[in-house]
């Protein structure tokens, strides 16, 4: 199927400049987006007010564009749960997160509260990246030990992201950000081999030139960041004795359910999204972002509210955890946009209303 626009709106080149189209009907809207990726030699940035949009939209814009369309990850946690997201969305969050700053086109989809969030500096995420190429001069300890302060846990046998076994001269590894884990085969201080495998049966399949190793958690959990963190909290918290508090078990390196609520503390300071994004950033901006960054923050204070009394588990306010809105329409106003609406608008300068044509090719 082939798109012909009829409406003749050029994208916006300046920071602060606004374009409006309207009257996206149906399929139009998808059909509006993927013709703005196709058309414009950037990067797009589409802000949506929530998860169920965004997952709802990107199949309908990949029929139209064979550019690459993705889902920033929201932790789908509810705020100040007492639980982690799973770790395969930490892996796609981080995945996404090491590679934005390099993306030159594509789109990817944001809910306005994921876009709100704080997450790890840059600086974090590139200080432990690494990759391990064949014949490399990498000892298998060294490895280990590169690991086990990435975060990465010490299993038995591999099966999800971000764990790691050793046998012999070799170490199994399931790297965050990849969608299959990796026989790593030492000969003495140098990477041999470097594999596939099937966690399912553990042979070991395609053999590869180089992985990228990112970190298994979004905060560092080496000793001198625990003690950053514990000098942090006491600011802040009492630190109390008892084992099932969270000052008590950060310290001993066992990460509570929930400790992402607790992130900040782990850092001198935290960055947001639009920290990593690329200089030809176009953002698009489809529905009622305000509303649903007022109503999600208004249910954060609530649940902040209700839950902060618990002295093991005290709280970060939430203006430490999301940006307030006026910082996040500050960072709007640092980029071209174009506002998608579904109601139909004035003809006017920056505004248009839009009409397609579809036909078969």
């Amino acid at each position: 199927m082939t798109d012909n626009l009829l409406f003749n709106l050029p994208a916006p080149e300046k920071a602060g400049d606004t374009r409006v189209v309207a009257n996206l009907l149906g399929a139009s809207l998808s059909l509006t987006i993927a013709s703005l990726a196709n058309q414009q030699q950037r990067f797009i940035l589409l802000v949506v007010p929530d998860n169920q949009t965004a997952l709802k939209l990107k199949p309908e814009i990949q029929q139209f564009t064979q550019r690459e369309c993705h889902v920033f990850p929201d932790w789908e946690t509810l705020p100040y749960d007492n639980f982690s997201p799973h770790q395969d969305i930490i892996s796609d969050r981080i995945a996404r997160l090491y590679q934005l700053p390099q993306q030159k086109s594509g789109i990817l989809i944001v809910p306005a509260s994921t876009l709100m969030q704080r997450v790890m500096p840059r600086s974090f995420l590139l200080q432990h990246a690494l990759i391990v190429k064949k014949g490399d001069r990498l000892s298998l300890e060294k490895l280990r030990h590169q690991l086990e302060v990435s975060g990465y846990r010490h299993v038995d046998q591999v099966i999800e992201h971000g764990e790691y076994a050793s046998r012999g001269s070799i170490i199994d590894l399931f790297p965050m950000g990849s969608n299959q884990p990796y026989r790593i085969d030492f000969f003495d201080d140098e990477v041999d081999t470097i594999r596939e495998f099937d966690p399912e049966n553990q042979r070991s399949v395609q053999e590869l030139d180089q992985i990228n190793l990112l970190p298994a958690h979004e905060f560092p959990t080496d000793d001198d960041a625990v003690e950053s963190f514990r000098g942090r909290w006491r600011e802040r918290f009492e630190a109390r004795r008892e084992p099932e508090s969270i000052y008590q078990q950060v310290s001993k390196k066992t990460w509570p359910s929930g400790i992402e609520y607790w992130q900040p503390l782990f850092f001198n300071e935290t960055e947001t999204l639009f920290d990593y994004l690329p200089d030809n950033t176009l953002l698009v901006v489809k529905g009622d972002i305000e509303s649903a960054a007022n109503q999600f923050l208004a249910d954060a204070d609530y649940r902040y509210d209700q839950r902060r009394v618990d002295p093991l588990r005290p709280l970060l306010p939430p203006n430490e955890i999301w940006q307030n809105i006026d910082e996040l329409f500050g960072h709007f106003k640092a980029y071209p946009r174009v506002k998608l609406s579904l109601k139909p608008d004035e003809d006017k300068a920056g505004r248009q209303n839009a009409l397609f044509l579809y036909y078969l090719s």
